[in-house]
């Protein structure tokens, strides 16, 4: 394996008018594989690719105007370059179009249309839009509500290793929605998802043990995946952190947000897939706004 000579031969193909060529030649540039990392560039070679055709190369170019990678940030340009390259084929542009249509970032809001993108990658086997789809059906979002088929694709998920999707199986086993009420059954299913890496299981695992819900009531357990997921930089993690820390401590004076959730089940959060659509662990209990999810430059960018 030889970094340099790659980029020496992708700096070549770009210069006989190889798209393609480009876009890897900007990868390397934005990884900092084989040449000094620099987005600035990268983003040339990107913008470069995608006006040349290239289907990676205009994902590549949404990404970065949608995080301001190397460029400034403009989400309706991102959109409008996700959008060209799931036209193209592109699955992870067709994901990203679809979070871009739920969240109304770059397009107006269109759930309808977020859970047709997200329908198209899942059955292209894309994991965060599989999760994604099971949520808006979990919830109704631009689908029909069905909390059987949502859970439908979260096992499809599972056996293709997300983590997610095995959090959000933990959320519908609890609430008993789509498959029979098992409160141990979803504290485990949090345990394998937080053990997986998931932000929100280990949250949600949390609040089991907080709450004494499947598992034995353990204050000190609940710290320790609160803390698991803040060092993440979960803010759900950081907050009940927060907040048992608080309790721990024997504090009398807290802020009004922290008295209010010791007080008071009715405020703790179920965390929920990828979209982090947020479920209220009590029932009758209106469902709080979602949070975005950051970015990150997904592998099939590179392939």
């Amino acid at each position: 394996m030889n970094p340099e000579q790659a980029v020496s031969w992708f700096r070549k193909a770009s210069e006989l008018g190889n798209a393609d060529g480009t876009c890897s030649l900007g990868l390397c540039f934005y990884q900092g594989i084989g040449v000094e990392q620099d987005l600035l560039w990268a983003v040339r070679y990107f913008k470069k690719a995608a006006e040349g055709g290239s289907i990676r190369g205009m994902f590549n170019l949404g990404f970065c105007l949608h995080q301001g990678s190397g460029i400034r940030r403009d989400h309706e340009q991102a959109a409008s370059w996700f959008m060209k390259a799931a036209e193209n084929g592109n699955i992870s542009a067709m994901y990203h179009l679809g979070r871009c249509f739920y969240t109304g970032v770059g397009v107006l809001k269109d759930l309808e249309e977020a859970a047709s993108w997200f329908r198209q990658a899942a059955d292209k086997q894309d994991l965060s839009a599989m999760v994604s789809l099971g949520v808006c059906l979990y919830e109704g979002h631009g689908e029909t509500r069905n909390p059987e088929q949502a859970v439908e694709w979260f096992r499809k998920a599972i056996e293709l290793g997300s983590a997610d999707a095995t959090n959000s199986l933990g959320v519908c086993q609890f609430w008993g929605k789509g498959v029979e009420e098992n409160v141990p059954e979803a504290a485990e299913s949090f345990r394998k998802a937080a053990d997986l890496g998931s932000e929100a299981a280990m949250v949600n695992l949390g609040h089991c043990y907080y709450w004494g819900n499947g598992v034995e009531k353990n204050l000190s357990e609940a710290t320790a995946w609160y803390l698991k997921a803040a060092d993440l930089g979960n803010v759900y993690g950081m907050f009940y952190l927060g907040n048992s820390h608080c309790e721990t401590a024997g504090a009398e004076m807290v802020s009004d947000l922290s008295s209010s959730w010791q007080r008071d089940p009715r405020t703790q959060e179920l965390l929920m897939g990828v979209a982090n659509s947020v479920c209220t662990t009590t029932k009758g209990v209106p469902e709080e706004e979602e949070i975005v999810p950051t970015l990150e430059l997904p592998e099939e960018a590179s392939g």
